[in-house]
């Protein structure tokens, strides 16, 4: 009797190891396989990725026109998941933003916002020097 209480317990050791070994990264892009691709007169504008494993899972990378990546993202259950990294026309990292369940966690920013203002008067920009100058 007792050998058999030792083998059920080793077979629930056994099991709980092996589960423990099997969980995945939800974020490693190798794990996805494209399902779709969006496109425009030849150029692709954003390609759709299926996990392997979940299929509630997708992963979404969209591209400026020039085919570098704007931006590349997680979803859940259609709900965006993880980082959310989005790239300038130069292709240079600009903000990460990162979700939980749809909702936003963080976000991290690259570069400097412009908040220069501008007047569009006679055909061209200008600087604004004064509620005068409008």
């Amino acid at each position: 009797m007792h050998q058999f209480k030792l083998t059920i317990v080793l077979s629930f050791l056994i099991i709980i190891v092996a589960c423990k070994s099997n969980k995945r990264n939800v974020y490693k892009e190798s794990d996805y396989t494209l399902f779709k691709i969006d496109s425009a007169d030849g150029i692709i504008g954003t390609k759709f990725f299926s996990y392997n494993y979940d299929t509630n899972r997708e992963m979404q990378i969209d591209y400026w026109n020039d085919g570098t990546i704007m931006a590349k993202g997680f979803t859940y259950k259609k709900h965006i998941d993880g980082e959310l990294l989005m790239y300038d026309v130069d292709g240079k990292l600009s903000v990460i933003d990162s979700f939980k369940n749809g909702k936003q966690v963080y976000a991290k920013e690259f570069h400097i916002k412009d908040t220069t203002v501008l007047i569009f008067k006679n055909g061209k920009l200008s600087p604004f020097k004064s509620i005068d100058s409008l």
